[in-house]
């Protein structure tokens, strides 16, 4: 029996042919993972499995289009499940230049495979994951050089013969701390003490802050804004001069990092209102709603091989969009190519002194 969230589901894919299911969700007012719910018994099946069990095995099916999308920006790669390692914490998908994930598993709760027909390349079939919300994390679609009898057993192994009642959890955001002339002194001298960029994290955990709320008590030197416009000239910068670059997609459970150089002519297409950039490498896509851009800023981060440098770009909903950076291993110093298209950028007129 079709329910009424499958039935206005179809009605809305029949009148905007091409809308993603991400912006059927939002028109329907439920989560990604209540519609995925719906469409069980028609196109879609449960997976009863745990999210590491599955990771685990996909190792098997070779290559693969892995996507990862927040609100603005959705990234996928081609690429494999190898080189896997887990903690209590998290997990890594550690493969620079091809597909490499950071997982932060405890947030991930329901499993579904989607079956969606394309006109040129017949029924297309993909694993997606949910987070305790209902939002969607992380997809697994599978390509031409993929394992397509491995797949095929996963997911017979793992299908569930009934498709029990979402649980989902509705999680308030956590109230952070203002900071004053005299904490924003201390972390500031904090943050000069770095000798790690991971150790911002922690920094921000320790005084319970966001990310903009510690770019705008800093001096300049460690943060300061730029205009809206410098994603694009960043990416046709990188696009011009073949350096390689690092960009970071993260929504909150799962964060997918391209490493590489920008392949071809960065584009943008606009829409009733809105903006988007698109980069198209043959094994790497980003596209990025560049309208939602509120804020971006350059930030300086101090490690035991110099300075990193990054651009960070955030919606004014405060959701981190993407971040990117110049690419460097450990043991080097940043590029020099890399700071010099950052100094590049306008700073944002308002903010200049």
């Amino acid at each position: 029996m079709k329910s009424s969230l499958y039935l206005q589901y179809l009605k809305e894919k029949q009148q905007y042919p091409g809308m993603s299911t991400a912006n059927i969700a939002k028109m329907l007012n439920v989560s990604e993972a209540a519609l995925a719910h719906a469409r069980v018994g028609h196109d879609a099946q449960r997976l009863q499995v745990n999210a590491l069990t599955l990771l685990t095995k996909l190792e098997n099916i070779g290559l693969v289009k892995s996507t990862t999308a927040n609100r603005y920006a959705i990234q996928q790669m081609i690429g494999r499940y190898k080189n896997q390692k887990y903690t209590p914490h998290g997990g890594i998908i550690l493969n620079p230049r091809d597909l490499d994930l950071r997982l932060f598993l405890d947030k991930w709760d329901s499993i579904f495979v989607m079956r969606e027909k394309d006109e040129r390349q017949g029924e297309q079939q993909s694993i997606h994951f949910y987070d305790v919300e209902g939002n969607a994390v992380h997809s697994v679609s599978l390509t031409d050089e993929s394992q397509h009898s491995h797949w095929q057993k996963l997911i017979e192994e793992y299908t569930s013969p009934d498709n029990p009642e979402l649980l989902l959890q509705s999680l308030s955001p956590s109230q952070k701390n203002s900071i004053d002339i005299n904490n924003a002194a201390q972390i500031e001298d904090e943050w000069r003490k770095m000798t790690d960029i991971h150790q911002f994290f922690r920094l921000l955990e320790r005084h319970n802050v966001t990310r903009q709320q510690l770019f705008r008590v800093v001096a300049d030197d460690l943060a300061y804004q730029v205009e809206r416009g410098a994603l694009l000239q960043i990416l046709n910068a990188a696009h011009q001069q073949q350096n390689e670059i690092m960009i970071f997609v993260s929504n909150g459970a799962c964060i997918q990092i391209f490493t590489g150089l920008i392949e071809q002519n960065v584009t943008q297409q606009k829409t009733i209102g809105e903006g988007w950039i698109s980069v198209n490498n043959q094994r790497f896509t980003l596209q990025l709603h560049e309208s939602a851009i509120a804020e971006s800023w350059i930030t300086r981060k101090p490690t035991k091989d110099g300075f990193v440098t990054s651009l960070e770009l955030f919606a004014a909903d405060g959701t981190q969009i993407a971040q990117l950076f110049g690419q460097r291993h450990e043991g080097q110093p940043e590029q020099s190519q890399w700071r010099e298209q950052l100094s590049a950028l306008p700073v944002k007129k308002d903010v200049a002194a």
